[in-house]
């Protein structure tokens, strides 16, 4: 009798003790992870930076996405907008305001001037920026990107000693496969004491670089010819260096139509 009473006693001993020790004990918390998993960078570079308000110049925009550990981040959706004094306008114009960055974590957009700057007027020292954020949830907490791109009136000499890199292409409207003729005649060098375009002058010692719509493929030489393999939109950039070694550059988009 007394054998089953001090039994029943341990067992209800026994009992509270893993009650106790099971209100006691700390629940098992997940690792926090911390936004570096998910994080986002974006780079933004505009060449050129400054343009004449003549409705045609342009600049091309390349934006680089990466992750956490520095590496590309392709799919990447993005928004771009154009901002005056943070806010948003249409003050010049965008070939597209939603990109996607490609395989090698980049996107471009081409930003073109808007016109009404005529010769002669005031240099404001006007600026606009072209501001990028990613569309995706899962990068809300990545920072907006924005670049800067000075606007000035047509005639206003930007950086006196430095080239002015402008070129044309023949035909206007090529189509794929045709032989376009790029010429960088317009492009002029200015010396350290130009005030106005009147002051720049044709240069045997310009120096010019052909990048065909950033496919690997440099050309050199002030007249050039090339084919367009598919119909599409080209970016072609031309930088231009004087004998100073200072180098200006400007992006043009060539559409090129399917043949019929």
């Amino acid at each position: 009798m007394m054998t089953a009473r001090r039994s029943s006693l341990l067992l209800l001993a026994l009992a509270g003790l893993w009650v106790s020790t099971a209100c006691t004990s700390k629940p098992d918390i997940p690792k926090a992870t911390g936004p570096s998993e998910l994080g986002l960078s974006l780079q933004v570079l505009a060449s050129p930076d400054v343009l004449n308000t003549d409705g045609m110049s342009t600049s091309q925009i390349t934006v680089t996405a990466r992750g956490p550990n520095s590496e590309p981040k392709a799919g990447v959706p993005l928004r771009a907008d154009i901002r005056v004094n943070g806010a948003i306008v249409d003050l010049g114009s965008l070939s597209s305001k939603q990109l996607s960055t490609g395989g090698d974590g980049r996107a471009t957009v081409v930003y073109t001037a808007p016109p009404g700057g005529l010769s002669g007027n005031a240099d404001r020292g006007n600026v606009v920026q072209v501001a990028f954020s990613p569309l995706s949830g899962d990068y809300a907490n990545a920072v907006e990107r924005a670049v800067s791109i000075r606007l000035v009136p047509l005639g206003t000499i930007v950086f006196p000693g430095q080239p002015i890199a402008n070129f044309s292409w023949r035909p206007t409207e090529p189509y794929a496969m045709d032989e376009v003729t790029l010429d960088a005649g317009l492009s002029k060098d200015c010396p350290l004491n130009a005030t106005a375009p009147s002051d720049c002058y044709d240069s045997p010692t310009l120096q010019y670089e052909w990048n065909m719509d950033d496919r690997g493929i440099i050309l050199q030489g002030r007249v050039i010819k090339y084919q367009f393999p598919q119909r599409g939109d080209y970016f072609v950039k031309l930088t231009v260096t004087n004998a100073l070694g200072n180098k200006v550059s400007v992006t043009k988009q060539i559409d090129v139509l399917a043949r019929p």
